[in-house]
Order: structure tokens, then C-alpha cells, then sequence
């Protein structure tokens, strides 16, 4: 990484206005990615592309924040917005943003119907360590959830086990289901750090727990959950893992066969920049048979048959392709595979190092205020992700309701962050992905040292 003395401060300048010199005398159409552009975004398009260049033209082994400042020119962002909300949307990339867009002309130009021919499932098999064939695409992170909470074989008074921590797409499945089929949720606090997580999970199974539903990082403090641990001791007590994975794909490198799981649902649209609607579902093959199928169209199944007597229809294929029936959103599906070539292309461990180097550097800052803030996000590393939680201590400002009043006042001043209303908890959740910089995280605690404590 790049120091922070003078000597390389004034190296870092000079890089960047070259940089920028350089993206001026490139302001011309050309072909990004192999995709034919519009003329009226050339300009941003060659500014990307060359942010794009310089990246990878740097020294791969010493990724400093310059490069990824220039990687900002990928984005549309507007100049005077600081986007801390990765959290919940991605803010997508000039190639991810082409390509949904050449796709939808291209449909329109030559009545071409979307392919549905397993590319996406395979690119995404290969970045998550799984078969293509146990790989499905969905909308978003709920409706791969809802896939596998009414999927599983469960009875009246069937435990499933969770976190007082879940999203409302996590949790309302199983509540759901646990009114109409009399299953029973319990939950359980997740730790300050990873053993006390991993204990009081443990602690909670019983007897009758049949399946536990856990996010892997929470939406609502970023803390990386051991999820590989628990799948290991729930695999032990024949009790089957659903993991929600809203937000590791993008932010951290994780291998859902390492990871031991029976179940995992995530999003394209989050952290690796993919277009919104676009999610994906992970049933281990040894699930995929015992796994029942709610919901059937064309692609989950291979045949029928309505002049037969009686009409007949095939079981559904023996693939998680199966959930993803009926017409599609293609020009989506390329905007997804699409931001995974850019992952990988920009690299899952630099991306990974740069996230947590971003928020390790917010919670420092923060935790620097002093008993003023009330960290919630754990400090070790393996449970920090790029998402930091905390609160205003109340008893230390004359703010009233201080922590919706702040994130109402950033977002006043261009500053983009999210209030965790949910369960009570009445938090702050602050999202750095690599297109943000420790300009605009010091731009961000400053403002709220301004609001609560001047």
C-alpha cells in the first residue's frame, strides 16, 4: 500500500494529475469490454476505460489507494455524492451498465429471445466454488430464500434456528411459513466476536432443531458470522444450514463447498456491482432431490404433454437451474456476468484487502471520538467485513433521536449512509466498497463529530 509521508503524498499528486491528463487526451468513442457504445457517454466511457487501464497497467503487488481512485472513473456517480449505502444497492459500473443496455437493444434490433444457456451459472459456479448444476438465478437474495424455506421437509413444531439480526427478506419466509405449518423459530444474540457467536449458537440447538437460517454477514452491523464452523457442528447433528448471503459475493472471497453448506442465497446487485433484480441460489447437489419445487415453468422441467390422457408433466430437472422458470430478464443476466468478468479481472483478494483497508480505517476514526460512539461491529478481523455499525451515545449529545437525525442530515449534504431501524436496534450502518476513498470517510466523521458533539 502507499505510505502516508510527504515524500509519496506529492508522488501520489503528480500520478494523478498525469492520470487525469492523460484521460483528457483520450475522450473519444471506442469499444469497452467488446461492447459497441452510445456516442453522447464517450467522454465517460474513455475515462473509464482508461481508469480502467491505468489499474491494471499498476504494479499487481502493490494496489495503493491511487489505483482504485482511479478505478472511480468506472462509475456514473455523480461528483458530489459519497455513497456509504453499498450495503444495500451497488452503484453500477460503465461495463455492467453497457452491457444491460446493448443487450436490450439488441433484442429489440433482431427479435432475438435471451439465450438460457447457462453461462451465467457457470461463471458464477467458478467464483463461488460450486457445479453449475447447483447454481440458480432469481431476482434477489428473497426469493432464493423463499426457494429454500418452503423447499425443505419440515413438520409441525420442526425447530429452525436464527439471529435476532435478520433482514426482512431473511426472516419473513420462515415466519411465514412457521404461521401456516406450525414450525417454530428460535433465535439467538450473535457474540462480539466469533467464538462467543459460534458458543451461543451451539448453545441454542436443541433436540428439535431441524435447520438453521443465518445470515453470513448481517445487513444490519457487518459482522462476518462463522458460518463455517456452524455448518460443520450443525452437519454433525444432521441438522440442515441456510445461509443468507446478501452480501459476502463482491466483498469477500468464500468457497460455498468450503463453507459446508446446504443452502446459500445471494445478490448480484450489492457488492460485485451487478444489475438491481438480478440474484442467485446455491442448493448442494445432495439437496437437490429431497428439495421440493413450488413453483414450475418452461426451464424447470423437460416435458408435457396436455393431449395426453391424462395431460402429463415431467418432475422437475435435477438442477437448481429449475428455479429459475418462465421468461427472464437476459439483458440482466449479461449486466451480471458481466460485473463478475470485472471482479475478476480487478481481483477478488484486492478488492477484499481494499474494503476491510477502508472500513479498518472508518472504525478507527470512530472509535477515536471516544465514548461518544457505541461500536456494535466487532474490531478482530476475520469478523469485519466492509460494513461498520455503531450509535450515538445518546447521553452525549443534545441531539434527540440522533442516529436517524444524523443519517437524515448526511444525506442532506450528499452523503449517502443507512439507518438500522430494524428490531430496535436504532443504528448507524456506514458500507465502504473500493470506488470510495479516506477523503470521503474523514468528509463523513467529521460531519457527524459536527452534528452530535459540537
Amino acid at each position: 500500500m502507499l505510505q502516508n509521508g510527504p515524500k509519496c503524498k506529492n508522488t501520489s499528486k503528480k500520478r494523478i494529475l498525469h492520470l487525469h491528463q492523460s484521460i483528457a487526451m483520450k475522450r473519444r468513442s471506442f469499444l469497452f469490454f467488446g461492447g459497441s457504445l452510445a456516442a453522447a457517454s464517450s467522454v465517460q466511457d474513455a475515462q473509464a476505460k482508461w481508469a480502467f487501464e491505468s489499474f491494471l497497467n499498476g504494479n499487481q503487488s502493490d494496489m495503493g489507494s491511487l489505483h482504485f481512485e482511479a478505478l472511480r472513473e468506472l462509475f456514473p456517480l455523480k461528483s458530489d455524492r459519497i455513497f456509504l449505502n453499498n450495503g444495500t444497492m451497488g452503484i453500477t459500473p460503465y461495463p455492467v451498465l453497457h452491457a444491460v443496455q446493448n443487450e436490450y437493444k439488441n433484442i429489440a434490433e433482431n427479435a432475438a429471445y435471451p439465450a438460457h444457456n447457462g453461462s451465467l451459472e457457470a461463471a458464477l459456479a467458478n467464483i463461488v466454488g460450486a457445479k453449475a448444476h447447483e447454481i440458480g438465478i432469481t431476482k434477489n437474495v428473497s426469493e432464493g430464500i423463499n426457494h429454500i424455506c418452503w423447499g425443505i421437509p419440515l413438520k409441525k413444531g420442526d425447530e429452525v434456528l436464527m439471529t435476532t439480526h435478520e433482514h426482512v427478506g431473511g426472516c419473513a419466509p420462515w415466519l411465514h411459513r412457521a404461521k401456516l405449518d406450525g414450525i417454530v423459530i428460535k433465535t439467538f444474540e450473535i457474540g462480539s466476536t466469533a467464538a462467543e457467536t459460534l458458543n451461543r449458537f451451539e448453545k441454542a440447538l436443541t433436540s428439535k432443531t431441524r435447520a438453521f437460517a443465518i445470515p453470513h454477514i448481517p445487513c444490519t452491523i457487518g459482522q462476518i458470522l462463522p458460518i463455517k464452523e456452524m455448518c460443520s457442528i450443525a452437519r454433525s447433528k444432521n441438522i440442515i444450514s441456510c445461509v443468507d448471503g446478501a452480501h459476502p459475493l463482491g466483498m469477500i472471497e468464500f468457497n460455498v463447498k468450503d463453507l459446508g453448506c446446504d443452502y446459500y442465497a445471494g445478490c448480484f446487485h450489492k457488492w460485485v456491482l451487478g444489475p438491481i433484480g438480478t440474484g442467485w441460489l446455491y442448493i448442494n447437489e445432495e439437496r437437490l432431490s429431497q428439495t421440493k419445487i413450488t413453483h414450475v415453468a418452461a426451464y424447470s422441467l423437460d416435458n408435457f404433454n396436455m393431449n395426453q390422457i391424462p395431460p402429463m408433466l415431467s418432475d422437475p430437472i435435477n438442477k437448481a437451474s429449475r428455479y429459475s422458470y418462465g421468461t427472464f430478464a437476459g439483458p440482466l443476466w449479461v449486466g451480471a456476468e458481466k460485473s463478475l468478468e470485472l471482479y475478476q479481472k480487478i481481483g477478488p483478494k484486492n478488492i477484499e484487502n481494499q474494503v476491510k483497508s477502508l472500513s479498518g480505517y472508518l472504525q478507527e476514526q470512530l472509535l477515536a471520538i471516544g465514548d461518544g460512539i457505541q461500536m456494535l461491529t466487532p474490531t478482530e478481523d476475520i469478523s469485519r467485513g466492509a460494513q461498520i455499525g455503531f450509535k450515538i451515545n445518546t447521553q452525549k449529545t443534545k441531539k434527540e433521536n440522533p442516529n436517524s437525525g444524523f443519517v437524515n442530515h448526511a444525506r442532506s449534504k450528499g452523503i449517502i449512509l443507512r439507518h438500522v431501524a430494524e428490531n430496535g436496534l436504532d443504528s448507524i450502518r456506514i458500507s465502504t466498497h473500493y470506488y470510495n476513498t479516506r477523503n470521503e470517510i474523514d468528509q463523513c466523521v467529521n460531519l457527524l463529530k459536527e452534528y452530535a458533539f459540537s
